[in-house]
């Protein structure tokens, strides 16, 4: 043994008989072994009765034979023998200590011998103590290991939002956490099991592992069908359990893993490659396994997302319409969505030319997400309906989408402004305005020279709430001023109050007042720093020219 400790007991024990031998037997899965041994006879005992003490080692109970006993089983060595279990506190039989002499066994040598095992039983315990803590230790490391590395693809897994995203993700963090020289995601397209990325199949033969139909010999395909991983510690793992598929499997793999994973209905696996053998535990199994399940899932959330904001885009590209062209008028608008991955929301703008009568409108549809835009996209088109069918005023037309919203149950709440410039234009350029305000900030004028003014006039209830009748104001618009309608997400910041926040406008519109309309807005929004981080802005320019 490398422990010496048992060794010293045996010599310990052949003194406690005079001239004898003695030795230490230890218990092991398949039996015992005589773990140490001493002779102070010179052998003249015969050989160890180990026959003897592994009957000890059985029953637990201490063996004491005279010579004439001992000879009975052995009859060519008659010894004195003794053996005591040497057993822990809490009853496990951890050893026998015993002895033989060419005489019989004195009652005081067989009780120096049990308090001999009684050391010898503390001094074992705390060799198991010292090593099943030391294994925990080891275990404790590795699920420390382990988990580290779940929470280092959770984590990473989280903040992908496209499906390249994903996977450079996941071979990254293959080779960084799980020192993989391979890895690649196969899922099941049109039939067949094709990869998502080429580029960690090794060089010198991608096509051993893609390309794969539903039933071929192959471990992918076999983890799919089984629900189970396939853990190759070395290429002779893969010739043994696939052998038809060893002759063509690349030089620069030999320990390999496959982890089934789902992607909606769709199937597939995670594939991890090393250049060396590389041994799969059952702890580690079961990681590698929820790791492909990590994949799957984050490859479903962002295709997900990146469906939602095709959607997004779509109903975008319907709300926000391009600007007429009217004579006499430079018109220009800007959106900034909520948040980059919903692209829409419930503010809008809209202008429309009917009838020889320009209508320009600025709204804000509770919420900033596809459902406000779905809201507002109602409002909208409904206001559109009224502006075409007929030439009303501004007060008349909030009347009647007022009453439209509440009377078809929408319950959409929200507030706009809606402005007209009608008929020919006065002589000296200067346009007639009129407008109306359902609950909305009022418009801004810049002229030329800087100087900025708001549109006086009272802003009536909000939409949504009940019908009543509201009040159109009038306003001028001088040559080169321009007309600004915007959406409170331009000016509400968080900790500033919205009265500073309209001065800052001010200074700002009062430094491109000359500039394009185009780029007076691309400006306005940059300086108010419109990032659309907590809400959606719209905001549209009108100009007399």
């Amino acid at each position: 043994s490398d422990d010496p400790e048992p060794q010293r007991y045996a010599v310990l024990a052949s003194l406690c008989v005079g001239d004898g031998a003695a030795a230490v037997l230890l218990p092991e899965p398949d039996g015992a072994r005589v773990a140490a041994a001493s002779t102070i006879d010179d052998g003249a005992s015969g050989t160890l009765r180990s026959d003897l003490a592994y009957e000890s080692l059985r029953t637990g109970r201490l063996v004491v034979l005279t010579p004439a006993e001992s000879a009975v089983s052995r009859p060519e060595q008659p010894v004195g023998f003794v053996a005591v279990p040497v057993t822990t506190p809490e009853g496990a039989r951890v050893a026998v200590l015993f002895a033989q002499t060419l005489v019989e066994v004195q009652p005081s040598q067989v009780r120096a011998l049990g308090e001999l095992a009684v050391l010898l039983a503390a001094y074992l315990g705390s060799r198991t103590s010292l090593r099943r803590a030391v294994e925990a230790e080891a275990e404790l490391q590795e699920i420390t290991r382990i988990n580290r590395i779940l929470l280092a693809f959770s984590e990473a897994l989280a903040r992908t939002s496209t499906v390249d995203e994903t996977l450079q993700v996941v071979r990254d963090l293959a080779t960084t956490q799980l020192e993989a020289s391979c890895c690649t995601v196969v899922l099941e397209n049109d039939g067949r099991f094709d990869d998502l990325d080429r580029r960690g199949l090794p060089v010198d033969r991608p096509l051993h592992y893609t390309e794969l139909a539903p039933g071929a010999d192959h471990p992918g395909p076999y983890a799919v069908a089984t629900g189970e991983g396939v853990f190759l510690d070395d290429r002779e793992a893969l010739a043994a359990r696939f052998p038809g598929l060893a002759a063509d499997a690349s030089a620069h793999v030999d320990g390999e893993a496959y982890g089934p994973l789902r992607v909606g209905r769709r199937t597939g696996w995670l594939w991890l490659g090393w250049a060396g053998p590389h041994r799969t535990f059952a702890r580690t199994r079961r990681m590698k396994q929820a790791l492909a399940r990590y994949v799957g899932q984050a490859i479903e959330r962002v295709e997900l997302v990146q469906a939602r904001d095709a959607v997004a885009r779509t109903l975008q590209e319907a709300m926000l319409t391009s600007l007429p062209t009217v004579p006499g008028l430079e018109l220009a608008a800007r959106y900034v969505p909520a948040a980059e991955d919903q692209q829409v929301g419930g503010d809008w703008y809209d202008a429309i030319h009917s009838c020889g009568v320009t209508t320009v409108v600025i709204g804000d549809v509770v919420g900033h997400n596809i459902a406000a835009a779905t809201r507002m996209g109602s409002l909208r088109s409904i206001l559109r309906g009224f502006v075409a069918d007929r030439v009303q005023t501004p007060a008349q037309l909030l009347e009647r989408l007022d009453h439209a919203n509440i009377a078809l149950g929408t319950g959409t709440m929200g507030t706009a402004v809606v402005a007209q410039l009608r008929g020919g234009f006065e002589e000296d350029g200067s346009a007639r305005v009129t407008w109306s305000s359902a609950g909305h900030l009022a418009p801004v004028v810049v002229g030329a020279d800087g100087t900025t003014r708001t549109f006086e006039g009272t802003s009536d209830l909000m939409l949504g709430v009940l019908e009543y009748d509201r009040h159109d104001h009038a306003a001028t618009l001088a040559p080169g001023e321009t007309l600004l309608l915007f959406t409170d997400g331009l000016v509400e910041r968080r900790g500033e109050p919205i009265e500073e926040s309209l001065v800052r406008l001010a200074g700002v519109l009062g430094g491109v007042g000359q500039a394009p309309v185009g780029d007076l807005l691309d400006v306005v929004l940059a300086e108010m720093e419109a990032t659309g981080e907590r809400d959606d802005i719209a905001v549209l320019a009108v100009r007399p020219v």
